[in-house]
């Protein structure tokens, strides 16, 4: 059974500040009596956790005092009670939290019940909330028990649990009861045999009165006698029972589950009654939106009465509420359920309630790209209703991505939702506006990326194998490279495989390049970082650069993941621009003022000094910027060695950048050995221009290329 609230015996305490508190503890013989024998009306008796054992032969009475009785917050309290508890004098008696171990009580004759009125006397009360009942073995009477000449003015039992008890529980005989309420309870197990009264579990037979029974459930509640049911009462009553369940483990053949001639009964359930039409109900009272079926319980068996997913008493009480005592009705949320949970029911989707509009609920969540999912109404086990109904109707996610998934339970979500139910909305990504692919990674059937806005790490997913070039863009947002301006860039990559050939560009809309790191690539070893940090200059493209940063990736296997994080692109102030020195075994490797390179006037980007070589000269261009020193090409040997034809006066050409078409000398170096040709910057009637991307010279009126070939 579901633990009991203690928040009504909080309440108590609040509003009985000024009581008098009596605690007592299993230390004392008969603690309850001889507390209930020092107590006045407004005490409070407070039981320490443990088992009481009740058996002074005088009773345990409420001699014309309004005491409540109550179990220590958090604590199992359990009474014994040997001889009943007796109501004299006008007593009101409240007990709350305790447990009745009922099959204790002495044979005392005709008063042996566990609580009753002691005498005529009217104004006496019993009130019982969150209490417990069980082990009853007294066939004469009943745990709670009236006469012609006991009389009881209110009997008011609230979040109690009668099981496992032989012959009736309730039985108020002869009296002017003025109140009966019985609420949110339940009774399961109360058997009967050929030596048991003819009496109900619930038996009212007062003269006057109200009687209202709401919220409740039976399970296996017989009598022996068969016109009766689990509740009985009087003709002189009109009572009204509602939102409760009435069940046997199998059909009842002989027995009713409730007897009455007048009242009320509306929105109740039944189950396994032969009688009255197989609804167990008797045809006097007025009958209303009562069903009959089974209410699905989890392990009624094994006392469980939580109602399982698909339960007809979902909804089926009066303005739609669920069916039964409240501790077996779980709280159903919703969740969202789908290919990323395998369908089944996972607390972290359960969704929660829009604060901004209390018809919808939603989750923030990752989606990947060909995600399906509904949402569900569970229990958190198993899965009562399903938004959409149906096959086929899955959402599809169509793009990777975090998003906002909003749900409408009544379905009316309106144009652009999902069959009215579901609207998946991109959350904001923080600094990235988006992520994107070109026309072979854009359907994302080979990889998907994903990125998480809070710790600012993006992932690449590898679904195939992926040999030759292809692309993973990220468009980052509000940044503009212009010329002449520097930008500080810096990321981090890490792979979960290796991933070789990656290459990493910074260009514009039309895919001019301004390289940041290209011509070269670096592969990604297994679980080791690799750390990019640079300041580069801006360079605008035909439509200015909109900071995409491409990287490219040559190879990659199946199942690779590689995460980039720590991502800066920011403007920042420019570097002195290096000085360029030619270098070589004529200056054993030392940079001198006469081997200095000056910027050409003509080609942007590009370099030139004036120098005699001679054959067998080793040459490299050194760089050399706040004190660092950068070689071209890099690496140990890799100079250009000078031959007869390039000896001589010369002009030696250098670009940082490289060039395809010098590979001759190494890439970044050229030396011109067309007979004639000299410096642009020595020679008026010379001149260089660019057409279709390749460098041209006119000299003397003919036009030759970079390797001195003549052209047309």
């Amino acid at each position: 059974m579901k633990k009991l609230s203690y928040l009504f015996a909080a309440m108590l305490l609040a509003l009985a500040a000024n009581a008098n508190v009596i605690n007592i503890n299993t230390g004392t013989s008969d603690a309850l009596r001889k507390a209930l024998g020092s107590a006045v009306s407004g005490d409070v008796i407070v039981m320490a956790a443990g088992t009481y054992v009740e058996s002074n032969s005088d009773y345990i009475a409420f001699t014309g005092k309004s005491v409540t009785v109550m179990a220590e917050e958090g604590a199992e309290v359990i009474l014994q009670p040997k001889v009943p508890i007796r109501l004299k004098e006008g007593a009101r008696a409240e007990f709350i939290g305790i447990k009745f171990d009922c099959g204790h009580l002495s044979d005392l004759g005709s008063y042996s019940e566990i609580i009753v009125p002691a005498d005529g006397t009217s104004g006496k009360g019993v009130f019982l909330n969150g209490c417990e009942f069980y082990g009853w073995q007294q066939k004469s009477n009943s745990i709670i028990h009236t006469r012609s000449d006991r009389q009881l003015d209110s009997v008011v039992i609230n979040n109690c649990y009668f099981h496992d008890n032989k012959y009736t529980c309730v039985l108020l005989k002869y009296a002017s009861v003025a109140c009966v309420s019985i609420t949110n309870c339940t009774f399961a197990g109360i058997t009967t045999d050929s030596n048991a009264p003819s009496a109900a579990p619930i038996q009212v037979d007062a003269t006057s009165g109200t009687v209202v029974i709401d919220q409740c459930t039976f399970y296996n509640c017989q009598t022996k006698n068969s016109d009766y049911g689990a509740i009985k009462i009087a003709n002189s009553i009109a009572p009204v029972v509602s939102n409760s369940i009435f069940a046997m483990p199998e059909e009842y053949s002989n027995g009713r589950a409730i007897y009455i001639a007048d009242g009320d009964v509306k929105n109740c359930l039944t189950y396994n009654y032969a009688k009255d039409e197989n609804t167990g109900i008797h045809s006097g009272p007025t009958i209303t939106a009562c069903i009959t079926g089974d209410p699905l319980f989890r392990n009624a068996a094994g006392g469980d009465y939580t109602l399982s997913a698909g339960s007809p008493a979902f909804g089926a009480g009066v303005d739609g509420a669920d069916l039964g005592d409240p501790r077996w009705i779980p709280k159903m949320e919703y969740y969202l359920v789908g290919s990323m949970t395998d369908w089944t029911v996972d607390p972290r989707y359960k969704l929660s309630v829009n604060p901004e509009n209390e018809a919808e609920y939603m989750i923030a969540l990752t989606l990947y790209h060909a995600d399906q999912f509904k949402i569900v109404q569970s229990d958190g086990a198993s899965v009562a209703t399903w938004y959409p109904d149906g096959m086929g109707n899955d959402y599809t996610v169509a793009r990777s991505g975090d998003y906002i998934v909003y749900f409408r339970p009544d379905g009316k979500g309106g144009e652009g939702w999902h069959n009215g139910y579901i609207y998946a909305a991109a959350s904001d990504l923080g600094p990235w506006s988006a992520w994107f692919g070109d026309a072979n990674w854009q359907e994302e059937f080979d990889s998907y990326v994903t990125y998480d806005a809070q710790k600012q790490v993006a992932e690449v997913y590898i679904l195939q194998d992926k040999v030759g070039q292809w692309q993973a863009q990220i468009k980052y947002q509000g940044l503009k490279a212009e010329d002449g301006k520097c930008y500080h860039v810096a990321l981090k990559m890490m792979a979960n495989r290796d991933v070789n050939g990656v290459s990493l560009k910074w260009q514009d809309d039309n895919n001019t390049p301004n390289v940041i790191f290209e011509n070269q690539s670096i592969n990604l070893a297994e679980s080791e970082e690799y750390v990019y940090d640079a300041v580069v200059a801006g360079v605008a493209g035909e439509q200015g650069s909109n900071g995409i940063l491409v990287l490219d990736f040559g190879w990659a296997k199946a199942g690779s993941i590689i995460k980039i994080y720590d991502v800066v692109i920011e403007e920042t102030e420019c570097p002195e621009p290096p000085t360029y020195y030619l270098a070589g075994s004529m200056t054993e490797w030392a940079a001198l003022d006469e081997y200095k390179f000056a910027e050409s006037a003509t080609v942007a980007g590009e370099y030139t000094v004036e120098a005699k070589l001679e054959a067998g000269m080793v040459l490299k261009v050194v760089g050399i910027s706040e004190g660092e020193e950068t070689w071209y090409p890099a690496g140990f040997a890799a100079g250009y060695e000078v031959d007869a034809a390039h000896a001589g006066e010369k002009t030696v050409y250098f670009r940082p950048a490289g060039n395809d078409e010098w590979q001759a000398f190494g890439g970044y170096i050229y030396i011109d050995a067309t007979s004639g040709v000299q410096s642009t910057s020595t020679v008026i009637n010379s001149a260089k221009f660019v057409r279709n991307g390749h460098v041209i010279i006119r000299h003397n009126g003919k036009t030759y290329n970079v390797l001195g070939e003549a052209v047309e």
